[in-house]
């Protein structure tokens, strides 16, 4: 190992400095350091089961309850992620009903769900009725001229109420059907 980086660092100047490829001799000495490595590992574990065999009553009983507190805790954080997610998902559900409510198709709706934060979702729907009415007063306004003018006392489609008594009397005596 220390002869390839010699090697390396004694490359002239300019000269590109090439990759050494492992050879033999690196892997076997790579073969040593995996088993240096096991071995540490192995002492690790011997010395952990050592410790804990000269531990007390009293400190195997604490190292339990910190353990049994440990996963504890781990579960609980689990449960809060999952009522979270179900919050959520509830949320969002509710918030894709009011768009399609409001006139919104299924897939624009979801997605615009999907992305409304929690928080903002009231605001946001309050926002977009108090727009709906302002465009539905704005819609109502502006056909409100367009419309045709109806006269006082007439009935509709133009009969005079002269025409509706003889249309009456024609009823009563048989000759209309």
């Amino acid at each position: 190992m220390e002869e390839m980086k010699e090697a390396v660092s004694t490359a002239p100047e300019g000269e590109a400095k090439t990759e050494v490829k492992p050879s033999v001799a690196n892997d076997s000495e790579l073969a040593k350091l995996k088993q240096a490595l096991s071995r540490a590992n192995s002492e690790a574990a011997e010395y952990k089961r050592q410790l804990r065999e000269k531990q007390t009553e009293a400190e195997k009983a604490e190292a339990d309850r910190l353990e049994a507190e440990r996963k504890r805790e781990e579960e609980l954080e689990a449960l809060r992620a999952e009522v979270k997610a179900s919050k959520r998902e509830r949320t969002t559900a509710n918030y894709s009903k009011s768009l399609l409510g409001a006139g919104f198709d299924a897939e624009t709706a979801d997605l615009i769900a999907n992305h409304l934060p929690d928080e903002m979702g009231e605001e946001f729907f309050s926002s977009l009725k108090a727009f709906n009415d302002r465009q539905h007063e704005k819609y109502v306004m502006e056909n409100y001229g367009k419309q045709p003018g109806l006269s006082v006392g007439q009935p509709p489609k133009g009969i005079t109420p002269e025409e509706e008594e003889q249309r009456k009397m024609e009823k009563y005596i048989g000759l209309t059907y």
